[in-house]
């Protein structure tokens, strides 16, 4: 994964409509009950929890520290590994069976070998296993994107790198999926213009989702460059607050 420095408690409460767009995501599993599931790039370990109180046993996994951290904290009852996925095999899990099914939301657009982690989710689960998830699809964030990136060059601060994500289309991923050794049963790309919470603005967006540039950038800066982003992503602000431009895709699949 592109790396990028996480605040576990922003991610939770400013920016906690991340996890609240995946709960609906969770019913396309079905029945959990007595169910082993595998929550890919858990996060802070929301959706893991609400697996666990429908009876499903649970692993799951994420490659950042400070995400897991307050994961474990949480939701004690839950086994979490720290993995990155493209590590992932039942040996690292420490499972010495498959899985019954693997649930992913707002994650897998962090994974640039996408191809080796599909085919490492493969490996982990049985036949007949679900697989399904919700990512950033084709356009997500192009808006606040360009505002980071302009605000960048209008400060003069040239040279400092911007996350670029995996954001597929739906043929892209389908195909993909498909020759990783799933059948596509579901798939949708759609935009989801998303309210930021009361007194975020574009600019506190890239700095929870673009960390790592913010990282590179003087302290003494990011007055002007918050100002800048700001300027740049005018067109996100309503009357009743700002909008982040997301698209997204999702899909149900099965391991064949």
């Amino acid at each position: 994964m592109p790396g990028n420095a996480w605040n576990a408690d922003d991610y939770d409460s400013r920016f906690g409509y991340v996890s609240r767009y995946g709960g609906e995501l969770l019913d396309l599993l079905g029945p959990v009950s007595g169910l082993r599931i595998l929550d890919l790039g858990c996060g802070t370990g929301h959706h893991a929890g609400e697996l666990a109180t429908r009876g499903a046993e649970v692993i799951g996994i994420d490659a950042d520290p400070a995400m897991l951290a307050k994961a474990h904290a949480d939701h004690p009852a839950v086994r979490f590994v720290h993995l990155d996925a493209a590590d992932l095999s039942l040996a690292a899990l420490g499972s010495p069976t498959a899985l019954d099914a693997c649930f992913s939301n707002a994650a897998l657009h962090w994974m640039t070998d996408q191809e080796e982690v599909i085919r490492n989710v493969r490996s982990v689960l049985r036949e007949g296993a679900h697989f399904v998830a919700e990512m950033g699809g084709e356009g997500n964030i192009a808006a606040l994107d360009a505002a980071l990136r302009g605000a960048l060059q209008d400060l003069g601060l040239h040279g400092i790198r911007v996350v670029r994500n995996y954001f597929p289309t739906v043929g892209q991923q389908a195909t993909l999926l498909e020759q990783c050794g799933f059948r596509v049963e579901l798939t949708s790309w759609f935009r989801r213009p998303t309210p930021l919470e009361d007194g975020s603005t574009a600019a506190d967006w890239t700095r929870l989702f673009r960390a790592s540039t913010w990282a590179e950038v003087p302290a003494d800066r990011w007055a002007e460059l918050s100002a800048a982003i700001d300027h740049r992503a005018a067109g996100l602000r309503t009357d009743d607050g700002w909008i982040a431009d997301y698209c997204r895709l999702r899909f149900v699949a099965t391991a064949v």
